[in-house]
């Protein structure tokens, strides 16, 4: 089932060697039967292993990792290495890139097209209200990845389940020791709704603290994009997105009240950075050219003033004395039925009250 350079990605990911040091490792042999042969008599190799040297030695010399792959065959966990064909191209390209993910669930989510959602454990009404309105959307068209935490990771991820979309949980522990432990339901909702748990530490590896912020970097590679939701000045979300930068992701950010401390993080990167603000989860599918029409096209039943508005709009953007002109409908109903429309989202509110199709529509 396993090659045996898999193997040892196995066997020294549950043995916790970082990815610098395996890919150190790696290049001082001349491929995996070299470095399985001969690791127990290279100084240089227990220099980079250090105290967990002798360990790593015997349970080589034991081939420990072939009842290692029988205990993740028993719990349904798939390992996928920087040598499997399943490793996203996505992690490929970061310069801090995991060798070993344990996975449980729907391996062909990592390649899928993903946007990562994230933000502060401490969540408010406010940034629920925004991290469900945004996710219930996005994921129509996005896999949504997230770190399975405490308020904004948990909204995402349980949003998207109840809208039937696809979800990757990125956990800072292993698969056996899901953290938080409360989320353990949720965990087990992701796999069986087809969705994917991943880890680069071992089953039974303990989520310590340090491993979340090295955890985060995955969150955002996997992404196209990020979206932070709601982040205040000491936050993770702030490294994340820092993270995102340095890998070329695109950043976007949900304002929230200038009064509200919960929100500088947000408000500091819209400040900062040109182009992140977002105010509609329509701003990212239209960002990256998505079009309803490619997922699930929806069928609305209208009136016949509500089809002439639609009719009117097709060729293009349109402001409301346009449409009044266009439909011969009186400016107060025309009113109405623009507000009707936009709840239904079929158009679109623009600057200078100018309105257009969202697409879509049959």
């Amino acid at each position: 089932m396993y090659t045996l350079e898999e193997k040892i990605c196995i066997l020294l990911g549950e043995k916790g060697v970082v990815g610098p040091k395996f890919f150190q490792l790696w290049e001082m042999f001349d491929g995996a039967e070299d470095l399985v042969a001969n690791i127990g008599k290279s100084k240089q190799a227990q220099e980079i292993l250090g105290a967990s040297y002798s360990e790593i030695v015997a349970s080589f010399k034991r081939q420990q990792y072939e009842k290692l792959v029988d205990n993740m065959c028993k719990h349904e966990v798939v390992a996928v290495s920087y040598f499997s064909n399943d490793y996203p191209e996505r992690l490929r390209q970061i310069d801090d890139k995991p060798y070993i993910l344990f996975c449980k669930g729907d391996v062909s989510l990592l390649d899928s097209q993903c946007l990562s959602v994230v933000g502060t454990r401490k969540i408010s009404s406010y940034g629920r209200r925004v991290t469900k309105d945004f996710t219930a959307v996005l994921c129509e068209y996005f896999t949504i990845v997230s770190g399975l935490a405490y308020g904004v990771d948990s909204v995402a991820h349980e949003t998207t389940l109840d809208e039937h979309g696809k979800t990757i949980a990125v956990l800072g522990g292993g698969l056996l020791s899901v953290y938080p432990a409360s989320n353990q339901g949720l965990a087990d909702r992701i796999v069986r709704s087809g969705g994917l748990l991943v880890t680069e530490y071992g089953m039974d590896a303990t989520p310590w603290a340090y491993h979340f912020p090295h955890r985060n970097r995955l969150v955002s590679a996997l992404g196209k994009g990020l979206l932070v939701c709601q982040a205040p000045a000491k936050s993770g979300t702030n490294s994340t997105v820092e993270l995102a930068l340095e890998q070329g992701r695109d950043v976007f950010a949900v304002p929230g009240e200038i009064y509200d401390a919960s929100f500088w993080g947000n408000n500091h990167l819209i400040k900062s950075v040109q182009g992140v603000c977002v105010t509609t989860p329509r701003d990212i599918v239209d960002f990256y050219g998505l079009d309803r029409e490619e997922t699930t096209r929806q069928t609305y039943q209208m009136s016949i003033e509500e089809q002439a508005v639609v009719n009117a709009l097709t060729d293009g953007p349109l402001s409301f004395d346009n449409l009044v002109e266009r439909t011969g409908i009186s400016a107060g109903e025309l009113n109405f039925l623009l507000a009707n429309l936009e709840l239904r989202s079929i158009i679109a509110k623009l600057a200078g009250n100018t309105y257009r199709l969202y697409g879509g529509i049959e």
